[in-house]
């Protein structure tokens, strides 16, 4: 029996570290794809996705940045609020206040209904000119997931707290073109290799999750070195 547990958890190790070995390739692999021209059809998709129009508010930055930083988010996301409250302000100072880098905002409102209800609000906020303040604030206050804690009404609250035109900001909310404009943000993520949040795509790399700064900064100067 003891030969037999021996065997047999000597098994098991091999094959987690075989699983890690997997991971770790995988990783290694995408790690490096920033930029670079790949056969994979996901990768060649996410090269082939335009940037936002030059006065689009859901971006950030100089519109002819060498190298764009998409994210896909979701403002119930707890990740995404760690990553913009740590990880997005020092990308900003070092890669977007410099032109370097054009920071885009995509929904991928996929975590219930009051985050398809946060991705409008932000939305119409952005018609005033104020969406990275909504954005912000949404993140700062972020409430429990599906709690029923985010209606129209505290919304409406937010704008009204940021000094926006609150009947405007209503009318906005409503409008259908802002409801289609999240989902089709979500299936565009979906079609790239989005599955989670928060993602992001530099070139044909898409990153997934709220990595540390260094991770960001490689795949950054490594998109920025190959298109010196």
């Amino acid at each position: 029996m003891n030969r037999t547990r021996t065997f047999v958890g000597a098994g098991l190790v091999l094959v987690v570290l075989a699983v890690l070995a997997v991971v770790t390739l995988t990783t290694s692999r995408d790690a490096g794809s920033a930029g670079t021209t790949s056969q994979d059809p996901v990768a060649q998709a996410r090269l082939a996705v335009p940037r936002r129009d030059p006065g689009d508010p859901l971006a950030l930055g100089n519109p002819d940045a060498p190298v764009v930083l998409a994210e896909w988010g979701d403002f119930q996301c707890p990740f995404c609020r760690l990553y913009a409250a740590t990880t997005e302000p020092a990308l900003i100072r070092q890669y977007v206040d410099s032109g370097q880098v054009r920071l885009e905002w995509h929904d991928f409102a996929y975590l219930g209904p009051e985050s398809v209800l946060e991705a409008r609000a932000a939305r119409a906020a952005g018609r005033q000119e104020r969406f990275w303040d909504f954005h912000a604030a949404l993140y700062r206050d972020q409430r429990a997931e599906n709690r029923g804690e985010v209606t129209e009404a505290t919304l409406t609250d937010e704008a009204a707290r940021l000094g926006l035109d609150v009947p405007r900001f209503r009318q906005d909310l409503a409008d259908p073109a802002i409801a289609r404009a999240v989902a089709d943000d979500q299936a565009l993520g979906s079609r790239l290799g989005v599955g989670g949040v928060p993602s992001f795509v530099i070139g044909d790399q898409l990153i997934f999750g709220a990595q540390p700064l260094p991770t960001f900064q490689q795949a950054l100067d490594g998109a920025l070195a190959r298109d010196r």
